[in-house]
C-alpha cells in the first residue's frame, strides 16, 4: 500500500487503458489518498474503471472523509460529484422500498430480516457509502414463503412471467423463489428462504439464522455479524465473483468493523463449520487479505487455510481466476481476464448444481435460447 508521503507510482504505459484502471482502481480503492498522486493520464483510466465497478460514488465518499477532494482536477470532482448525488438518489429511494415491504408484511407476525445492500442500508453499515442497490432483497421463514409471498402479491409486488421449468428452477431447486416486481414503482424484491440453493447439498435452515439476527427498528432486522460475513463471502465465492471488487469491499468492510468485536474471529470460523461455509469464508479472507489490505489475524488465516482450503493445486488455480476476474470492464492481458470471468461463470453453476441437474438445466435452457433466437428471426 502506499504511504502518504510516497510518490506516484506511474502506471504501465504499455498496457491497455482497461487493464490499468483495473490495476490502479484496486490500489486507490485500498488507499484513497493515492489517487491525489496520479497524473491525468491515469486519472482518465481509474474514473471509468470505478463507474463500471460501481464505486465511484464510494470513491468520492471515502476521499471526502479524507478531506483531499479539493486537489483533484475540476473535470473528476465533477464527475465525482454526480455519483455522489445518484447514490444519494439511489439510497432513499431504497429506504422507501424496505418501508413499503416492511409496511406489507407487518401483520404475518414473522421475522424478516434484510439482506445485502439493503440490509447496510437499513442498518447503518459502512459498506452503504456509496452504494448502488437494484432490489431489496429479504430473508423469511422457509415454512412462511407462501404465506409472504402471497401478501405481497396482494400489496402490489407481481411475480415474473416464467414458463412451468423456471419455475420449478426457483421453486425447487434455489434459495429464493421467482423475483417480483411492484406494479407500479417497478422496483425489485427477492424473497429468501435460505441463502444458498439448497440443491448444492448445503442446506442453511432459515430458522437459524433469523434466530441470530440483530434487530434495527420497525420490526426489521439483519443478520448477526459472522451470519452478515458468511452471507457475503457465500454470495460473492459460491456464486461468480466475476467483476465484482465492490464486493469484496463490502466484505473488507464487515471484516474491519466486526473484526473489533471482542470474540468475534472464534465465532465466525465456529459458525461457518457448523453451516458448511467454511470454503466460501476461507476465499473470503485471503482475498480480502491480498487484494484489499484487510487486516485479518495472522492465526485466524492459518486456522481456516487449515481447516478449509482446498488443495494447492487448486487454490493456483483459484487465485489466477479471481485475480484476473474480479474487476469488471477488462479482458485482462491477452484476454486472461475474459478466460477467467468464463471460468469463474462455470464453477458457479458446478458449485450449485449437482453433475446430472446441471447438464439438464444446460440442455433445456440452451433449447429454449434456439427457440427464442428462430421465433425472433421469423419475426
Amino acid at each position: 500500500m502506499d504511504t502518504p508521503g510516497s510518490p506516484p507510482a506511474p502506471p504501465v504505459r504499455t498496457a491497455a487503458p482497461a487493464v490499468r484502471g483495473a490495476a490502479l482502481l484496486v490500489r486507490s480503492m485500498r488507499d484513497p489518498a493515492s489517487i491525489t498522486r496520479l497524473d491525468a493520464e491515469a486519472l482518465n483510466d481509474v474514473l471509468p474503471a470505478a463507474y463500471r465497478n460501481r464505486l465511484l460514488a464510494r470513491l468520492e465518499h471515502d476521499l471526502a472523509d479524507l478531506g483531499i477532494l479539493q486537489g483533484l482536477p475540476e473535470a473528476a470532482r465533477r464527475q465525482l460529484a454526480s455519483a455522489r448525488i445518484r447514490a444519494h438518489v439511489n439510497a432513499v429511494t431504497w429506504r422507501f422500498e424496505i418501508d413499503r415491504v416492511r409496511r406489507a408484511l407487518a401483520g404475518l407476525g414473522i421475522r424478516i430480516a434484510l439482506l445485502k445492500g439493503t440490509a447496510y442500508l437499513r442498518a447503518g453499515l459502512p459498506p452503504a457509502r456509496g452504494r448502488f442497490s437494484v432490489d431489496v432483497d429479504i430473508l423469511v421463514p422457509a415454512a412462511d414463503i407462501g404465506r409472504v409471498e402471497w401478501t405481497l402479491i396482494n400489496g402490489g409486488w407481481l411475480p415474473a412471467k416464467m414458463n412451468a421449468y423456471d419455475q420449478h428452477y426457483y421453486r425447487d431447486w434455489m434459495h429464493q423463489i421467482p423475483p417480483l416486481t411492484h406494479g407500479e414503482r417497478g422496483t425489485e424484491l427477492d424473497v429468501h428462504h435460505t441463502i444458498f440453493p439448497p440443491v448444492s447439498g448445503i442446506r442453511i435452515d432459515s430458522e437459524t439464522l433469523l434466530a441470530d439476527a440483530t434487530p434495527v427498528g420497525d420490526g426489521l432486522w439483519v443478520l448477526s455479524p459472522s451470519d452478515m460475513v458468511l452471507h457475503a463471502a457465500t454470495h460473492l465465492f459460491q456464486e461468480d465473483p466475476a467483476g465484482r471488487l465492490r464486493d469484496l469491499l463490502d466484505l473488507h468492510d464487515l471484516l474491519t468493523l466486526f473484526g473489533q468485536q471482542p470474540g468475534f474471529w472464534e465465532g465466525l470460523t465456529e459458525r461457518a463449520g457448523r453451516l458448511g461455509l467454511g470454503r466460501p469464508l476461507y476465499y473470503g479472507l485471503r482475498y480480502a487479505a491480498d487484494l484489499t489490505g484487510t487486516a485479518i489475524p495472522a492465526a485466524v488465516l492459518a486456522r481456516t487455510q487449515a481447516a478449509f482450503a482446498p488443495d494447492a493445486v487448486r487454490l493456483r488455480v483459484m487465485d489466477w481466476l479471481v485475480r484476473n476476474a474480479i474487476v469488471a470492464g477488462t479482458s485482462g492481458q491477452g484476454g486472461s481476464g475474459a478466460v477467467a470471468r468464463f471460468l469463474l461463470f462455470v464453477r458457479s453453476h458446478w458449485i450449485k448444481m449437482p453433475l446430472g441437474v446441471l447438464l439438464r438445466h444446460a440442455v433445456v435452457k440452451s433449447c429454449h435460447r434456439m427457440r427464442e433466437r428462430n421465433a425472433a428471426r421469423e419475426r
